[in-house]
């Protein structure tokens, strides 16, 4: 039996940075979906250095979530 990976999303969530609110760190995200399984690491990162761009609080990181489907045929 072959194991086989079906492509089901990708999505790329950032993480900004505010400082320290009331003594403690505050830290942001926001997840955009739809994101097309061509898309080269590369291309989403760059994409989200644009979002940052547009945003006042500090880049923290970026994050890729992949999902698919494994089944047995």
């Amino acid at each position: 039996m072959a194991l086989t990976s079906d492509f089901l999303t990708k999505k790329v969530q950032i993480r900004s940075n505010h400082g320290i609110v009331d003594g403690k760190e505050k830290i942001t995200a926001r997840t955009y979906g739809d994101i097309i399984s061509t898309a080269t690491d590369q291309a989403i990162y760059d994409t989200a250095l644009i979002i940052d761009g547009l945003q006042e609080p500090v880049l923290e990181e970026v994050i890729k979530h992949e999902l698919a489907l494994l089944s047995m045929i």
